[in-house]
């Protein structure tokens, strides 16, 4: 019942503050008040955020692994960033527009120039001031590994000469020592996979941001590399104080190699 009411308030508080400024962007008071909506919405799903790590108060290109739909909400109740998303989305009843007006950066996946498209659309984004956040896997996972990371994202945090942070993403195991929930894979729907979240009394989820890597000197492969093994390195802790991988066990980042 509450996340009924819930989501007609984002869309009222969108109504009332969401106008962009003159570069395009979000407001500041827009911005924070999503920031405590996002937090509302984690907290009715049963979501314990523990954070770890601060997000840069600079613009940055934002990046982290990828496991649920869920990942946006709980990023979006700490990173004052828009989210790159395909364009299917914008054309979603309701979250598609609340997307839109919340600085998200859209991507026509598949078509011939697209990736050329996206990355123009965040330098601009990211030169007007707007910090971007993307998952460079590129599709979602069940949060025990990262897939390597797509490198040509990273051309726009050159272009723009904006720092890269890496956020990384681990959703702990339930009480009784069971698999989380919360990845949203193998072709889950989402009304169900939102019944199934719900039915949880608590669940948990470690949030780290990890120190910004400059863009001066490096190419977009080594910096989708260094982001990826940033991330890697909080799955593989995450693994370990579950009990799932030993001291010296690796995450395995790089499920492609």
């Amino acid at each position: 019942m509450l996340l009924l009411l819930h989501v007609p308030l984002g869309v009222l508080i969108t109504l009332a503050l969401g106008r962009p400024d003159e570069a395009g962007l979000p407001r500041p008071r827009f911005r924070r008040a999503i920031l405590l909506w996002y937090r509302a919405f984690c907290r009715i799903m049963g979501l314990r955020i523990h954070v770890q790590g601060e997000p840069s108060a600079q613009t940055v290109l934002s990046v982290s692994n990828h496991v649920s739909w869920l990942d946006i909400p709980v990023l979006g109740a700490h990173v004052p960033a828009g989210f790159l998303s395909k364009s299917e989305v914008r054309q979603w009843p309701v979250i598609g527009w609340l997307a839109q007006r919340n600085g998200t950066v859209f991507i026509r996946r598949g078509e011939h120039g697209a990736a050329n498209e996206v990355t123009d659309k965040m330098t601009d984004h990211l030169k007007a001031g707007g910090s971007v956040h993307v998952f460079p896997e590129g599709t979602t996972t069940v949060g025990e590994s990262v897939r390597r990371f797509h490198y040509r994202l990273f051309s726009a945090a050159q272009r723009s000469q904006c720092p890269v942070q890496p956020v990384g993403l681990y959703y702990r195991p339930l009480p009784d020592g069971s698999d989380s929930p919360m990845p949203f894979v193998n072709n889950d729907k989402l009304v169900p996979h939102t019944w199934r979240v719900l039915g949880e009394k608590r669940l948990e989820v470690d949030l780290v941001f990890k120190p910004l890597i400059p863009v001066e000197g490096a190419d977009r492969r080594t910096l989708a590399r260094t982001a990826e093994q940033a991330v890697a390195e909080v799955v593989t802790a995450g693994q370990q104080a579950a009990g799932r991988l030993s001291p010296s066990g690796d995450s395995g980042n790089g499920a492609d190699r």
